[in-house]
């Protein structure tokens, strides 16, 4: 029960912040996601940040700052990275009016939701 009342309490925590802390912590949390993805495939793969950077083509440093989820990379930074490392990435939209999907599994290449091309007027 008192496990219970100590959970209720840490929940209750944010409840007090303001709506940019909040933003600013979903933010950090999703980089920390992304820190701990280029961490585990590190792991799994026995690499070495220098490793990685080499395959990745870039810096030990810029690689050491994307596992302290410090940096914030563009999407087209990720993408590039899902590429070398044949990763799925996967960035979804949603409104009242319409649904952007694009996707890139693995190889493959990028995928759009047809029906937003439609709606954009970018059909071929």
């Amino acid at each position: 029960m008192e496990n219970q009342k100590m959970l209720l309490n840490a929940n209750s925590f944010f409840e007090k912040e303001t709506d940019e802390f909040k933003k600013e912590m979903e933010i950090n949390n999703l980089l920390v996601d992304i820190a701990c993805e280029f961490i585990k495939y590190r792991a799994e793969n026995e690499m070495t940040q220098k490793d990685l950077a080499q395959k990745l083509n870039m810096t030990q440093a810029m690689v050491s700052k994307l596992e302290s989820g410090d940096y914030n990379p563009t999407v087209k930074m990720l993408f590039e990275i899902a590429q070398k490392l044949s990763w799925n990435f996967k960035i979804e939209l949603n409104s009242m009016a319409r649904k952007y999907n694009y996707c890139y599994e693995g190889n493959q290449k990028l995928t759009q939701n047809k029906e937003y091309c439609y709606d954009m007027g970018l059909a071929s």
